[in-house]
């Protein structure tokens, strides 16, 4: 019976990561589709102001995300241990603890929405109009941080896929709404803020009905209300969010350095850099992200070297997932980015060229991110990502202003921290938490190197016969065809048989039945 029910727990694993990844499909399609719509709709100026609006709101969502990772923590140890009483405690104080930075937050989200026409450049926009849509798209993004607090309850079920559909019903109905309003009446930046408030609602009423299906023992009692277990959690969320504005030391730091230090155009280059980079942490974040459950469970269970053999082949399957689509990409970088972004941006090569090698480490290692969490040292994590980071924007002056590198000197300052921070310092702390060996951490990253440099040399030998066209047709199809002839037999042949058979219960049917045990 209880490996029935450890194979049923695993089993989500799959359905959880295919909706992570389409959510993060339809978000990178929405994103890019939208941006024309709303330039042809309002022109380039006004436009402008919209993406700085849902920019602003990531300072909010760090903050309230931080919190709500920690409240996640504490959830889904009380529910996989099976303590009820504990769980609805927990829930209760996170339902309630969130709700009140909300509150607490609402005042200077408001503030920021009436000072906004003042603060920037709005162009020909009226300021009725930007006020209206700073203020409604920041509270849609209390809500979404407020959901969150729900989501840990899918988290402990190993059903994220709830959340995860949910998010994509949110990011569709707001393109939706947005589309109906501007079809209905004439468009303008408050239709904007409506159609993020109205589909953050509905996604928070999709969360809120399926909570009861899933755990239908769970209330919301003032009486259960912890403050001391509300402390506890807020010095967890508190270094979690320390952490999180270290990360903005990285990439986004990076970016400010050059246009300071270079200027706008040449921002403008290093940036699209910036996003290919962003994009793939996204990618790869969707897959590893299904990793959390599993390690919470080896938690509670006392389970360290389930722990760490559970890390051990996610890094390894995550990294061997991931290092296709990079080679693809540094082989044929002037077909994907002349299909993109059109021809003329031969000057971002090289910066890729730099950075994404680095992506296969910062993939192999991201099923590890969650262990400090899980332990609750978060401290020393927050300590040395903001020393990394200080790092890494010194170095990068430094490199600017000693060497002719340029934006290629960056790369290379941001290549350095980040293998430090990745490569260095989290194997080290997940060995000093969970044990195991520092080998059981490093073998999946050197294995995954391998597997990347077999693939480059590969995918060279076949560029010299054939080249994509810059379309999307050819570049997407050929990276598809290309994809499924790589992951079928890397994922029978790159493992042995006690991680194929640890992988099979985590993979569909059909997958199960080609990789074998």
């Amino acid at each position: 019976m209880g490996s029935q029910v450890k194979d049923a727990f695993s089993s989500k694993v799959s359905l959880n990561m295919a909706t992570n990844v389409a959510r993060t499909v339809v978000m990178a399609v929405v994103g890019l589709l939208m941006v024309p719509y709303y330039i042809d709709e309002f022109g380039l100026s006004a436009y402008a102001i919209i993406p700085l609006a849902t920019s602003v709101t990531n300072y909010f969502i760090i903050i309230s995300d931080s919190l709500s990772n920690a409240f996640t923590r504490y959830m889904v140890v009380a529910i996989q241990k099976d303590d009820m009483p504990g769980a609805n405690r927990v829930f209760t104080t996170s339902v309630i603890g969130m709700g009140g930075c909300m509150i607490v937050l609402l005042p200077i989200v408001a503030l920021l929405a009436v000072l906004s026409p003042y603060i920037f450049n709005i162009g020909p926009s009226s300021a009725m109009d930007v006020q209206v849509m700073f203020l409604l798209i920041m509270v849609a993004s209390l809500i979404i941080s407020f959901s969150a607090s729900l989501g840990s309850v899918y988290m402990a079920y190993n059903k994220m896929y709830i959340t995860y559909i949910s998010r994509a019903v949110q990011t569709i109905s707001q393109v939706a709404l947005v589309i109906a309003l501007f079809t209905v009446d004439v468009p303008s930046l408050s239709q904007i803020g409506l159609s993020y408030i109205v589909s953050s609602l509905l996604m928070l009423a999709i969360m809120v009905v399926y909570l009861r299906r899933v755990c239908p023992s769970l209330e919301v009692s003032r009486g259960l209300y912890d403050r001391s277990l509300i402390r506890e959690m807020g010095a967890l969320g508190f270094w979690s969010t320390v952490a999180e504005i270290g990360n903005l030391l990285f990439i986004q730091a990076s970016l400010i350095v050059v246009n300071v230090i270079l200027g706008s155009e040449a921002q403008g280059t290093f940036s699209i850099a910036a996003n290919v980079i962003m994009m793939v942490h996204t990618a790869c974040t969707a897959i590893s992200v299904s990793a959390v459950p599993l390690a919470y469970r080896c938690y509670v269970n006392g389970d360290s070297s389930g722990m760490v053999d559970t890390l051990r082949i996610f890094s390894k399957f995550v990294g061997i997932v991931m290092v296709f689509p990079l080679a693809y990409l540094i082989v044929f970088m002037p077909s994907v980015l002349e299909m993109w972004l059109g021809p003329g941006y031969s000057e971002v090569y090289p910066l890729l060229y730099v950075m994404l090698p680095a992506e296969v480490a910062i993939c192999s290692v991201s099923a590890l991110m969650q262990v400090p969490v899980v332990y609750k040292r978060m401290r020393i994590v927050a300590a040395i990502t903001c020393a990394v980071g200080a790092f890494n924007v010194l170095l990068s002056v430094i490199l600017l202003e000693t060497t002719d590198l340029g934006m290629v000197g960056v790369c290379i300052a941001w290549v350095i921290s980040m293998l430090v921070l990745k490569l260095v310092f989290y194997p080290v702390i997940c060995d000093r938490l969970a044990g195991g060996g520092l080998k059981n951490y490093y073998f999946p990253i050197v294995s995954c190197y391998a597997v990347f440099a077999l693939l480059l040399a590969v995918l060279h030998i076949i560029s010299q016969y054939y080249v994509p066209s810059a379309t999307w047709t050819a570049v997407i199809l050929t990276f598809m065809i290309g994809f499924c002839v790589f992951l079928l037999p890397a994922l029978r042949f790159f493992f042995n048989r006690k991680e194929r058979s640890t992988i099979v219960t985590y993979l569909p049917g059909f997958m199960q039945r080609f990789i074998g045990s």
